[in-house]
């Protein structure tokens, strides 16, 4: 191996070690963000919140000799600013994961290498995986009552995965087996084909492969507008006032959806440098 190939080696493993540690902290995030609202949901919700405001009479009544309500905010402040540092956490690590895969794209153009086109199939599978079981969408609805004020009756946070088990459990086959196809077959189905063209170095059957990757390829903008439509779905399914926030799952996937297509570009066109060079 001489030094051009180990340095490409090196390039191989450190971007893809790095990248899988940006997931994992990414997801790993998003998951503690997402305990930390439903930690604070449920301190909100109607039963609580009247609690609360007995125990803020109380200590009114005893001239702040009882401080049951005053420590209740502090909790209640100590598990906001979690969640929100738990969240800003999450967007970083997705921000510099997009980012890397980004600037690996740029990098190939000059790179070129059997190399880096592994690294960059490993790095779009990892972003598809990580869209997968990352929560996709948060929602918290919520009321304003006489006297309780702002009451939470429902926290959900939903992933591809979860979405798609609750429209199992809901009867809804139809859509869950359009979104599973779409979601999690097809792209599956894709990696597989990307990865036979890098191995095969058969190329009549290299060009057979491709041209089922673009076939498949055509539908690739589907995999986000499905994602749009259980997106939306599940963004007016609470009543009341609701606050939908799209989180992280949803960057990874459209990221790995755009990477995906270029990729599938840089192999056609370097399994086609391989057969002009023959």
């Amino acid at each position: 191996m001489n030094k051009r190939n180990i340095g490409h080696a090196l390039y191989f493993v450190f971007t893809v070690l790095f990248c899988a540690y940006l997931a994992y902290q990414a997801y790993g995030y998003s998951v503690a963000y997402e305990n930390q609202i439903d930690m604070l949901s449920q301190k909100l919700d109607a039963t609580t919140n009247a609690k609360s405001k007995g125990k803020k009479f109380l200590e009114t009544i005893t001239f702040n000799w009882y401080s049951g309500y005053s420590e209740e905010v502090e909790v209640l402040e100590s598990i906001k600013d979690n969640s929100e540092q738990m969240d800003r956490q999450a967007q970083k690590h997705t921000k510099l994961f997009v980012a890397v895969l980004v600037l690996m794209l740029i990098l190939h153009i000059f790179i070129k290498s059997l190399w880096s086109l592994w690294a960059l199939l490993l790095v779009t599978s990892m972003a598809l995986v990580t869209g997968w079981f990352a929560p996709i969408l948060a929602i918290i609805a919520y009321q304003e009552l006489p006297v309780l004020g702002q009451t939470v009756f429902q926290f959900e946070s939903k992933s591809i995965v979860s979405a798609l088990y609750k429209l199992y459990e809901s009867g809804q086959h139809g859509v869950a087996l359009v979104i599973f196809l779409f979601t999690m077959v097809v792209p599956v189905l894709k990696a597989i084909l990307k990865a036979v063209l890098l191995f095969s170095q058969s190329l009549h059957f290299s060009q057979k492969s491709i041209g089922i990757l673009k076939a498949i390829g055509k539908w690739s903008m589907l995999d986000v507008f499905v994602i749009a439509i259980l997106v939306t779905y599940f963004s007016t399914k609470s009543g009341g006032a609701t606050d939908a926030t799209l989180q992280i799952g949803v960057y990874f996937f459209v990221a790995y959806v755009i990477a995906s297509m270029i990729l599938t570009s840089l192999i056609n066109g370097h399994t086609n440098d391989k057969f002009s060079s023959q």
